[in-house]
């Protein structure tokens, strides 16, 4: 067993849960004990709010913006000095191909310098001009003021990146972060612990880092807590709707990002060299383990057998396998449970009438892991189970349309979700008129990815409620309070 970090971070301290128990992390790829994670109970989340609780009400954490733009400056460089730590760490426990970790490792510490500048640079007050009101002239203040002390739940396909968003983004607008790791993640959460406690002056009290077998007992804690004032959960929407659904007693905010079923909607002026690689890259890339992934693509009659073909010898020839080696696409799946979920997904397509041109079947290379092949499915209807339902593995559908673009609009709107969406056309402005329907937070426009530190990024439908980074993001953690005086 390795030496990573998994016990409890509450209060500037690491220890075990109270009850003592603790549980196996284990790695998806062999099925091998990583570390062990403590078990925490409902009272381990009490003495992690109660300690957030007191922190914010008694520190000038949320208005000293000089000193905490520079913990988190400490913050990234401790990161950037741990950054092969914790790139390993990503594939142990949680399948993170290698291929990947510039985006789920590089790219977020590079982004941290946005949120780090809007410490100082943002407007957290704003004088208004005089305005008289029954005979009184009065000027106003507006003041930002952060919520105090922020619930963040986390998912296991991308622990590193979506944990950074939450705390980095909850400190650096002057909140208290107590962190709820998702249980076959839980040691990337103590990591960042790690690089708080030993590389920042981030105080104790700003960070807590918690981990439990079972999501349901701690996160209902969690929600139940009167203590918190926010909630920022990334997750499934049926979770996101019960998070929602208990911050309203209390009227507490919440912000939910709760994944996607992203239509890529290749027009029939599209290159198709481009079109279907940046498919497939765009599908299987984390193992086809991401919320805004295009898992639906949506394409015209007069081009439809002749992407089939390409896309059979791309995902045919797809690389897949072992996590650490940096020409793998495809790695592991992250439990039996998982994978047990997509076969039955994939074998209810096929008895619907899809097609099976590649994959459709557990990885058999292995001995130990969870593994299931690349996969595509042709001849997908717009309406069924596959089209519908976030897979959350390697898994692309297709459907096909005739007619206009209208049309292809109206069949990538078909859906609950709409977190990200994709337009592959020769005609910008084409693209651009066709982006402008899509119901999605995001669309991105041939060769073009929207992620990065300042273009917020939320969902349309149940694909979720506000947005994380830019400036909207940011604000997401703040209170807005007007302030009326006489005017002299």
């Amino acid at each position: 067993m390795s030496t990573f970090e998994g016990r409890l971070f509450i209060d500037g301290e690491f220890r075990e849960a109270r009850s003592g128990r603790g549980y196996e992390v284990i790695n998806p790829a062999d099925e091998s004990v990583v570390a062990e994670a403590a078990d925490a109970g409902v009272e381990d989340v009490a003495d992690a709010i109660a300690a957030a609780r007191r922190f914010v009400d008694s520190s000038d954490w949320g208005t000293d913006h000089e000193f905490r733009q520079k913990c988190l400056k400490q913050l990234k460089q401790g990161l950037i000095e741990r950054s092969d730590e914790i790139k390993a760490l990503l594939i142990a426990e949680a399948g993170v191909c290698a291929s990947n970790m510039p985006t789920h490792v590089d790219v977020m510490i590079d982004g941290m310098d946005f949120f780090n500048d809007l410490v100082t640079s943002f407007p957290w007050e704003e004088d208004l001009p005089a305005y008289e009101i029954l005979g009184n002239r009065s000027l106003r203040r507006i003041r930002y003021e952060p919520y105090g002390v922020v619930g963040a739940i986390t998912p296991w396909n991308a622990p590193f990146m979506t944990a950074i968003w939450k705390v980095h983004h909850g400190l650096a607008t002057g909140n208290a972060v107590v962190l709820k790791s998702a249980p076959d993640t839980p040691l990337t959460a103590a990591l960042l612990a790690q690089v708080v406690s030993e590389s920042t002056d981030i105080p104790n009290g700003a960070y807590h880092a918690i981990s439990s077998a079972d999501k349901a007992i701690v996160g209902d804690a969690m929600t139940a807590d009167q203590r918190i004032d926010l909630y920022h959960f990334t997750g499934s929407p049926g979770v996101g709707q019960r998070i929602a659904e208990r911050a309203a007693n209390g009227i507490r905010h919440s912000v939910l990002e709760l994944g996607g079923k992203s239509a890529n909607v290749v027009l029939p002026d599209a290159n198709l060299d481009m079109a279907c690689g940046l498919g497939v890259v765009m599908c299987m890339s984390n193992s086809g383990q991401g919320c805004a992934l295009a898992t639906r693509m949506v394409v015209h009659a007069d081009i439809y057998d002749e992407v089939l073909a390409r896309l059979e010898a791309m995902i045919t020839h797809l690389p897949w396998g072992d996590p650490k080696d940096p020409a793998t696409m495809v790695g592991p799946i992250i439990r039996e449970e998982q994978l047990q979920r997509i076969e039955g997904l994939v074998d209810r397509a096929r008895s619907a009438g899809a097609r099976v041109l590649a994959g459709g079947k557990r990885g058999d290379r292995f001995d130990r892991g969870f593994w299931y092949e690349p996969t595509v499915l042709a001849d997908v209807d717009e309406n069924a189970e596959v089209a519908q339902t976030e897979v959350f593995g390697p898994v692309l559908s297709v459907i096909r349309y005739s007619g206009d673009d209208d049309e292809a609009v109206r069949v990538a709107n078909n859906s609950r979700y709409g977190l990200s969406a994709y337009v592959q056309s020769a005609d910008e402005d084409r693209a651009w008129a066709v982006a402008h329907k899509l119901r999605a937070g995001t669309v991105n426009i041939n060769n073009s990815f929207y992620l990065s530190p300042d273009a917020p990024f939320g969902g349309y439908g149940i694909s979720g409620d506000g947005v994380e980074h830019g400036v909207a993001g940011f604000r997401e953690y703040l209170r807005i309070k007007s302030i009326a005086s006489p005017a002299k």
